[in-house]
Formats: structure tokens, C-alpha cells, sequence
């Protein structure tokens, strides 16, 4: 019996398992491609096949994780493992953010993109603030969270989050910002958002969707975004 199951071991899957050694989480990986075969945690299979999946232990694991570099291959796992295991938790890896209302579909309880599923999935055991905004998700059926990294141009750079309007222009919430080497968790609504900023976020499908366009948006001199 194992804890979690990692499909896919690419760049992803492999940060992901390697927090979970360190953090002594049991696992299995699935890849097609005999990338670690002299692991015993590793399976040589297809993830999207109900035979490798039970071999690999879903009928008992807490979670799956789709970490595969395909949005379509990472779907159908989640669907075929929430079949073959209505209890079990899928958290999803998703390349292109207009994907992740799919995925909900396919049952993902939480999606994640590329750039923080990583980093965050394994570590909601030792990182406070992880656990607590999946503790929101869980409340809130239907909530994605997604990394949003803050370009040049953005409209809403210099400006604070309560200025920005982002939850009365989105709908979403911004649930934590990395600055660099600093993380500010639930930041105050006075905190200004910089260049570079990587913002993470909370919502669902739509006002996600909603956010990622707001803020790639170039600056206007629109009087109404000023005030």
C-alpha cells in the first residue's frame, strides 16, 4: 500500500517524488519510458491503463498525481483513477490554463500549473500556508490554484491589490506572492504587486481564467483602472 501515485516522472514528477522520499511519504511512479527501472518505487507502464494503475496501488492510495506533460493524457488519468477509486484525492498538472476546466471535468480535485506543482505538492507536509489553502479548496468544491508570474507590462504593476481590483475585475484571490527568494503568504490587500512577481491564486475555473487575462494585459491609461 502506498500513499501516492506519481504518473508521469519527467522534470515534474521527479521533484514531486523526490520531495516525498525526503518527507518518507510512501509512493509509485508510472512512466512509459524505463527512466528509473533500478528504483523500486518506479513502474515501467502506461498511467493511463487500468491494469498499470492497479498494479501501482490506486485502489488504496490517498492520492494521484497527473504529472504528465500532456493536459489530454493528465485528463484521462484523473478520470480513470476517480473510477477506479472515488475517494482518492487528484491533483493535476496543467500546461495551458484554458485546460483546466477539463480537467475538472475529468475529476482533478486540485489543478496546478506546471510551474508550482512540483514545488508544492510533496511539500504541503512541512509548509504551513499549502496546507491551509488546500484546506480552502477542499471547502470550496470546484477552486483551482494558479501560479501567474507578473510580466513587464502588466496593467497592475505599482499597484496594490485593493487598487488593482483584482477580486472585484476576477473573482479570484491572491492567496500568496514570491518576491525573489521571499514568500509573502496571505498578503495584505495594501501590498503592492511588483515586476517579476509570481503571484499565486485562488478560484474557480472561470475567474482564474479571468485573472491570467487581467494581468498579462498591457497597461492602459484607462481613468477608470487608475482609481
Amino acid at each position: 500500500m502506498v500513499d501516492v501515485l506519481v504518473c508521469g516522472y519527467g522534470i515534474v514528477g521527479q521533484k514531486v517524488a523526490a520531495s516525498l522520499r525526503n518527507h518518507n511519504i510512501t509512493y509509485k511512479a508510472i512512466d512509459k519510458k524505463p527512466i528509473a527501472p533500478e528504483l523500486p518505487d518506479f513502474i515501467v507502464g502506461d498511467a493511463t491503463s487500468e491494469d498499470t494503475l492497479k498494479q501501482a496501488g490506486v485502489i488504496s492510495a490517498k492520492t494521484v498525481v497527473a504529472a504528465t506533460d500532456s493536459d489530454a493524457t493528465n485528463a484521462f488519468i484523473s478520470l480513470l483513477a476517480k473510477t477506479l477509486n472515488k475517494h482518492v484525492t487528484i491533483l493535476s498538472r496543467v500546461g495551458d490554463v484554458t485546460n483546466i476546466e477539463k480537467l475538472d471535468k475529468a475529476g482533478a480535485d486540485y489543478v496546478f500549473s506546471m510551474a508550482t506543482v512540483g514545488r508544492f505538492i510533496a511539500k504541503s507536509a512541512i509548509e504551513p500556508f499549502v496546507g491551509d489553502f488546500l484546506d480552502m479548496v477542499n471547502v470550496k468544491e470546484g477552486m483551482e490554484i494558479m501560479q501567474i508570474n507578473i510580466q513587464g507590462n502588466s496593467r497592475i504593476i505599482g499597484r496594490s491589490i485593493k487598487k488593482a481590483k483584482i477580486w472585484k475585475k476576477t473573482g479570484a484571490h491572491i492567496i500568496a506572492i514570491r518576491r525573489g527568494e521571499k514568500t509573502l503568504y496571505s498578503p495584505s490587500e495594501d501590498e503592492n504587486i511588483l515586476a517579476e512577481d509570481k503571484i499565486l491564486a485562488i478560484g474557480n475555473a472561470d475567474q482564474i481564467k479571468t485573472l491570467y487575462q487581467y494581468v498579462e494585459a498591457e497597461k492602459t491609461t484607462d481613468a477608470s483602472e487608475k482609481t
